[in-house]
C-alpha cells in the first residue's frame, strides 16, 4: 500500500508528490510539472542528496517544456536511476 509523504511546492509551476511503498519501504516520487501530470522521477531507497537530484530533474523537465522541447514527451520511464 501506498502512503502519500508529501506535496512538495518548492519549484514554479511544478508539484512534486512523495510516496511511500510500506510493503519495500521505496519512496516513490511522481510530478506534475506546468499542469502536465505524472513525470515519474525517481523510485528507490531514500538517500542523502537525492532530493536535490529530484528538484534538479523536475526544474530541467519544466525547462524544456517552457522551451517546446517535445522530445521530453517521450520518455516514460523514471529519469533517475536508483543509487
Amino acid at each position: 500500500m501506498k502512503k502519500i509523504l508529501a506535496r512538495h511546492k518548492n519549484i514554479s509551476g511544478c508539484t512534486i508528490s512523495e510516496s511511500l511503498d510500506e510493503k519495500t519501504g521505496e519512496r516513490n516520487y511522481v510530478a506534475t510539472i506546468r499542469g502536465f501530470r505524472n513525470w515519474k522521477i525517481y523510485k528507490g531507497v531514500f538517500s542523502q542528496g537525492v532530493f536535490i537530484d529530484i528538484m534538479e530533474k523536475v526544474r530541467e523537465i519544466r525547462d524544456k517544456i517552457d522551451a517546446g522541447d517535445e522530445e521530453i514527451f517521450k520518455c516514460k520511464s523514471y529519469f533517475i536511476e536508483p543509487h
